[in-house]
């Protein structure tokens, strides 16, 4: 058949396609040639309407093929998506996507780079490293992805990959965040040759992608969960420990009112205050806040409890208590945290001898209305070990109103960000100075848990107030 024989039957044939509904995408150069093709299968002087049909006849065999196809890369997703969803440990869910991606690729390289904030937190490779994993946020995706055949010359997404000929890349996207990015190279063919990368495995790789970030998320919402569980039982143990150590009475001493309060929050701090009664003459009280949250705080304030109780008997002066207490903690606590505290010994002619190891000023109610400030004496405890703490002392007359606190409340903060502060505390110290120390005590925690309404509180709150005289 002559060129312009086929062109005329080709003409024939399209013309009968497209009255059929046939959609022709080839322009007529490309189309004769088909038609020469089916010629030369059915001879020479085919009809224009046996070639037709035998064109559709193709087109349904290719369409059934392709058909077939896709049935089995959705079987294949399918399993591969249920395989994912039974793995929720992330390191082997990691594992699991990366040679899996290689398999359903067919290709002899990969590697995941799982992003969080700008910066790669879990990398796995196979088939050698086709990049640095603190290099893959530097790639330049697009939610498409993209192929590179000439990878061994040009860069792909903007980075020169190693390692590979060929590869393709796709994001992994849940809710448009790009939780990572998942790679394949050098695609193997059946002569253990490397074919190129196609719209199809692109499609198919990020069909893929879409089920692992679907995992990924389903993991870390595992994990978290898994650690929040974790995090409240630490939070209960540690409120069960401090609740424990805390005295559950405060205890009648002659000459003096005293009250004590302590609000934890939810995150349980390290506030501590107690009561001794060395000798006959008079009491100790101290305050203290150790540094941490949760159950190091909790052992450390244990650590601080039992060494004061072991002290208190030997040590001559409240000075002498705190270096043989700051000692302990250097010896025991291997977590090396600190503490400040106030340490108080109230005598019942009202002299008080104490030493203030870095904590916030404690505050002295005069009763002429005056507020004195008693400021630290030296460093916290447990912090250095040349440390020393000077012993200062005062005296309350009749009436005098002694304030301790912790810097949960000095610190507390409102909806406006604004902090209580020690101005408030003064306040507060004068307004309910005419209350008995138990109430004037309630009065101020509540007065800041008014304040500090609808915030979330960090740190516990400790107040501890004593009259002489009372």
């Amino acid at each position: 058949m002559s060129g312009a024989g086929v062109a005329a039957v080709a003409a024939r044939v399209r013309e009968l396609l497209e009255s059929l509904g046939e959609e022709i995408v080839e322009d007529a150069d490309a189309f004769a040639v088909r038609v020469a093709e089916l010629a030369t299968e059915w001879g020479a002087d085919a009809d224009p309407r046996d070639l037709a049909g035998r064109f559709l006849a193709r087109r349904v065999k290719e369409a059934r093929f392709e058909l077939k196809e896709r049935v089995l890369e959705l079987e294949s997703l399918y399993d591969l998506g249920l395989a994912l969803a039974g793995t929720l440990d992330i390191d082997r869910l990691a594992d699991e996507i990366l040679f899996r991606s290689i398999s359903l690729t067919n290709s002899r390289a990969g590697a995941l780079y799982l992003l969080e904030a700008g910066r790669t937190i879990l990398s796995r490779s196979f088939g050698g490293e086709l990049l640095p994993p603190s290099e893959a946020p530097r790639l330049s995706l697009d939610a498409d992805g993209e192929i590179n055949n000439a990878a061994a010359v040009c860069p792909t997404a903007g980075v020169r990959l190693g390692n590979c000929t060929k590869c393709l890349l796709v994001p992994i996207q849940a809710d448009g965040r790009r939780l990572g990015i998942l790679a394949v190279a050098d695609k193997e063919t059946r002569e253990r040759g490397v074919a190129d990368y196609t719209p199809s495995d692109a499609r198919l790789l990020k069909l893929f992608a879409s089920q692992a970030a679907t995992a990924l998320e389903t993991a870390r919402l595992h994990r978290e969960a898994v650690e929040k569980e974790r995090l409240e039982r630490e939070l209960e143990l540690a409120a069960a420990i401090q609740q424990e150590i805390l005295p559950r009475e405060i205890p009648a001493f002659v000459g003096s009112g005293v009250a004590a309060l302590n609000r934890p929050t939810r995150q349980v701090g390290g506030d501590y205050f107690d009561f001794f009664s060395p000798g006959n003459d008079g009491f100790a009280f101290v305050v203290a806040d150790v540094s941490g949250k949760g159950v190091p705080a909790a052992l450390l304030v244990s650590t601080l409890a039992s060494a004061l109780h072991l002290q208190i008997d030997v040590a001559v002066s409240p000075a002498d208590l705190v270096m043989r207490v700051h000692r302990h903690l250097l010896r025991f606590s291997r977590q090396r945290k600190f503490a400040t505290l106030f340490l108080g010994r109230y005598h019942p002619d009202g002299r008080l001898e104490y030493v203030s190891a870095g904590h916030n000023p404690a505050l002295l109610l005069r009763v002429s209305g005056a507020v004195d400030e008693l400021p630290a004496t030296g460093r916290p405890i447990g912090m250095f070990e040349d440390s020393t703490w000077e012993a200062g002392s005062t005296l309350l007359s009749r009436g005098d109103r002694l304030c301790v606190y912790t810097d949960g409340i000095s610190e507390a903060q409102s909806a406006g960000e604004e902090e209580y502060g020690v101005g408030r505390i003064r306040e507060a110290l004068v307004r309910w100075s005419t209350e008995p120390v138990s109430a004037a005590a309630r009065s101020m925690l509540d007065h800041v848990e008014r304040f500090a309404r609808g915030v979330p509180q960090y740190d516990d709150q400790t107040v501890l107030l004593l009259e002489h005289g009372a």
